[in-house]
């Protein structure tokens, strides 16, 4: 029988989540995410050949990057261009000093510019929690600023990649 012939199933929907990564002045507010993919993983197959035979086993799970896009704004509280921008800075990057070297950035430093957390919340119509994602040592590989272009007229939009050890997952 089909979920939707029972009227107490509720398919998941994908509008209906939030998340939140940063602290303190760099926390990018909820409602600056315009999408959030969830965590995928990959698992590799090794073959081994036994004489005349071939067998495949799974082998090690791999945790793939994961997009996001937020809005950028013109005031303080919501500019995410200056938000990401401290972040880079907090993670160890230092282009300021021509006489200072440019050091390589720490995966302790850049996790904990994040915040050292990032969580994904599915939720219901009630805006209860459904079910949560939680990053392992999350930390950016990759930001887009966007494209300024006279012809549209939309939002801003950074494009964030994230990598991360592992992810964790539990139901409420």
């Amino acid at each position: 029988m089909p979920f939707w012939n029972d009227v107490s199933a509720e398919p998941k929907l994908s509008f209906r989540w939030y998340s939140t990564f940063g602290y303190g002045y760099h926390n990018i507010r909820t409602y600056c995410l315009r999408s959030f993919q969830k965590p995928s993983f990959e698992i590799a197959v090794n073959e081994y050949i036994w004489l005349n035979d071939v067998e495949y086993r799974p082998g090690l799970v791999t945790w793939n990057p994961i997009e996001i896009v937020i809005t950028d704004a013109e005031n303080k509280d919501d500019n995410n261009t200056l938000k990401l921008w401290n972040m880079l800075k907090l993670a160890g990057y230092q282009n300021g000093n021509i006489n200072a070297p440019r050091s390589a950035l720490e995966k302790s430093s850049s996790t904990a510019a994040l915040g050292g957390d990032i969580r994904f919340t599915q939720i219901n119509a009630r805006g209860n929690p459904l079910e949560e994602w939680s990053l392992v040592n999350p930390f950016i590989s990759q930001v887009n600023f966007g494209q300024a272009n006279y012809v549209a007229d939309e939002i801003m939009s950074i494009s964030l990649t994230l990598r991360y050890d592992y992810a964790m997952f539990k139901t409420f």
